[in-house]
């Protein structure tokens, strides 16, 4: 069997609605809820294709406040096996309106932050997801 590696990048988005709560943004595909990621090209930095894979999968812009570090995990492609490396930063949402990637993802939506560790569909995006939530109380962005 063949081993392939795989690097992305993502981004756990947030942003304040006008009574102060903090939604994040989640991508679906079929019926599995995550951050929006992708495949860093060739020579890129990180952090910018963290930055460029958020806002081609759901339309936004963002900016980077945090690196929130890396998963990485294991699945096949038929006979293919693939260790894949995610690297994720947390974003505060800067503008642009949600448009999803039709290609690639099924919908995106900002959803109340207290909502997301049931809807994330991953063990490791509940790994990283708990990491923002430790950067966003030390930004002082989320109060304990």
């Amino acid at each position: 069997m063949e081993t392939k590696w795989e690097f992305s990048a993502g981004g756990v988005v947030f942003r304040k609605t006008e009574d102060g709560k903090i939604e994040i943004l989640l991508i679906r595909v079929k019926n599995r809820w995550s951050f929006p990621k992708g495949n860093i090209e060739r020579g890129e930095p990180k952090d910018q294709a963290a930055l460029r894979e958020v806002k081609e999968e759901t339309g936004v812009d963002a900016e980077i406040l945090d690196y929130l570090g890396e998963v990485d995990y294991w699945y096949s492609i038929g006979l293919t096996r693939i260790h894949k490396f995610v690297y994720y930063y947390l974003m505060k949402y800067a503008g642009g309106d949600i448009v999803p990637q039709k290609e690639e993802i099924d919908e995106a939506k900002f959803i109340p932050i207290e909502d997301v560790e049931k809807t994330l569909s991953y063990e490791t995006d509940k790994e990283i997801f708990e990491r923002a939530i430790n950067s966003l109380k030390k930004l002082g962005e989320l109060n304990e």
